[in-house]
């Protein structure tokens, strides 16, 4: 199995939380009691994504995601394009795990930031630098919403299996 397939199914797997091995609006339920605000915003916003992917992905129409129908419409919609032609669900991903990143909405994540969005997500901070230096395509000490574009085309399509991807897998997290 291709490194860009075994991440997909990785990732399927966080948001599957129920366990059934499809992805369903039970899933997205959301869990308010004990949690910030900054975690009930995060977890709305995963709900929002997760259904505009099921919407999107789901090729039976009914309701719910299956693997093979993640896998499929991954492969049908960013295998062999560019970053720039993310389907629409992918691109409002990226934009909502910048928004969490970017507390101070500079417009700018700075390694401080990206550990600290880590660590909020329950992530290990192991790596993180490494991971950011990834990240950061111009190699100028921040990153900028193009950089997690490409990072998330490359999460989604990269045959290497060094592809950073904590930093995806923390914003559906905790």
């Amino acid at each position: 199995m291709g490194a860009y397939k075994q991440r997909v199914l990785e990732l399927f797997d966080l948001i599957d939380t129920s366990r059934s091995g499809f992805v369903d609006p039970g899933d997205l339920a959301p869990r308010s009691e004990g949690q910030s605000a900054e975690q009930v915003q995060r977890g709305e916003a995963v709900g929002r994504i997760v259904t505009e992917i099921i919407r999107s992905s789901d090729s039976n129409k009914d309701g719910k995601l299956s693997k093979d129908e993640m896998l499929h419409w991954v492969e049908r919609t960013m295998v062999g394009k560019t970053p720039e032609t993310l389907p629409d669900p992918v691109k409002n991903l990226a934009r909502a795990v910048f928004a969490f990143m970017d507390a101070d909405g500079s417009g700018k994540v700075g390694k401080a930031e990206f550990e600290k969005y880590l660590k909020a997500r329950n992530s290990s901070s192991a790596g993180a630098v490494e991971e950011f230096a990834k990240l950061d395509g111009d190699g100028d000490g921040t990153l900028v919403r193009s950089d997690i574009d490409k990072a998330i085309f490359r999460f989604f399509t990269a045959p290497e299996s060094d592809c950073p991807q904590q930093w995806l897998r923390a914003f559906f997290k905790a």
